[in-house]
């Protein structure tokens, strides 16, 4: 049985669909069946293990990466990094088409940089989230682009003819902020612009002292932890994600003389009681599904990791009422800002008048 990861009670995160047998059906059916079947965004690991023979993750997360090593138990499969060089041949693949068309097209520009002319790829959706923009994207990159019939609500996007060498470069993505450039790479949120909420966070940034340490929890692509460090000039800062594509974009972004970018989706390599700062714009939008689940598991291991004195700023919002869960676990919880749309918690670890209780 495919379990998720992390462990959640919330139904949103779908482990298999109709979409996902689809493509498993696709596989099983091709004629001249490739020693190797490439799998992509496949998130927890359903599609992959339901594949005989040879078959190489593509990784674009830490937690999938998890996933698939809690759910394959003694079966191992090779994973692949989806920013490094195949060094072999892409003969077919299958993906789940993502919400993000730009992260689509990244996989698809990857793909083309290891296709062969006979190179077979199916992409596989929900009809309601369908979009045209699913066959351009598909058609800069694949001579032959179809679609299948639907079955159960799903369908396959089938791309052949690849175009070989088309993926060559993977682009970069540029996002202007305070003066400054920022590069990330497709698939990082949010596209073409600061998040807004990001922005209603820098804008509105509360009033603490300044710290020596500062992490920077889910950090895309850096604009946070770098504009902090140019407000606190004597701090430090150390920034994780759980996407591979926003650590190699804050990597880019921020100063290494000051700053270290963890790629995990989990603080467990950062000594307890080690910081004074911890800043998150937490995730909860998952592809097409959301689920909170993941960003109260940040705010627990976040308090593990402050001083008694420490401080979590959290920006969100608002409709997910965050507060009834962080003072679970904070002493002091805080709108330091809010409009009808985000607000911005400070969560103090201690009331510094009562003991520092777990």
């Amino acid at each position: 049985m495919i379990q998720r990861y992390p462990p959640t009670t919330d139904r949103s995160l779908t482990v298999f669909n109709a979409a996902d047998r689809l493509l498993i059906d696709w596989a099983a059916a091709l004629p001249d069946r490739p020693e190797t079947m490439a799998v992509f965004h496949d998130r927890f690991g359903a599609v992959a293990l339901s594949l005989p023979g040879s078959v190489h993750f593509v990784s674009t997360y830490h937690s999938q990466e998890t996933a698939l090593r809690l759910n394959a138990g003694n079966r191992s499969l090779p994973l692949a990094n989806l920013l490094e060089e195949f060094t072999e041949p892409i003969e077919a693949a299958v993906l789940r088409v993502p919400k993000s068309l730009d992260l689509f097209e990244l996989y698809l520009t990857r793909i083309a940089a290891a296709a062969t002319p006979t190179t077979r790829v199916a992409g596989g959706f929900m009809t309601r989230h369908f979009t045209p923009r699913m066959l351009e994207v598909a058609g800069r990159y694949a001579g032959v682009v179809k679609q299948s019939r639907a079955e159960k609500k799903a369908r396959l996007l089938l791309l052949e003819d690849f175009k070989v060498g088309a993926g060559a470069q993977v682009p970069m993505n540029a996002v202007e902020y305070a003066g400054k450039r920022y590069r990330q790479l497709p698939g990082v949120f949010s596209a073409g612009h600061i998040d807004y909420a990001t922005d209603f966070l820098l804008q509105h940034w509360p009033d603490i002292p300044e710290p020596a340490t500062i992490t920077d929890l889910a950090c895309g692509n850096g604009i946070i932890g770098d504009q902090l460090l140019q407000r606190y000039p004597d701090s430090r800062l150390v920034a994780t994600d759980d996407s591979i594509l926003s650590v190699a974009s804050a990597r880019t972004n921020l100063p290494s003389d000051r700053s270290t970018v963890f790629y995990a989706h989990t603080l467990k390599d950062l000594p307890d009681g080690s910081q004074d700062l911890v800043v998150t714009n937490p995730p909860f939008h998952f592809g097409h599904e959301n689920n909170i689940d993941v960003s109260l598991a940040l705010f627990r291991e976040a308090r593990e990791k402050l001083r008694s004195d420490g401080i979590l700023v959290v920006v969100a919002n608002r409709h997910l009422h965050y507060a009834t869960h962080l003072r679970k676990w904070y002493a002091q919880v805080e709108s330091a800002e809010e409009n009808d749309k985000y607000v911005v918690y400070c969560c103090r670890k201690s009331d510094g008048g009562r003991p520092d209780t777990t």
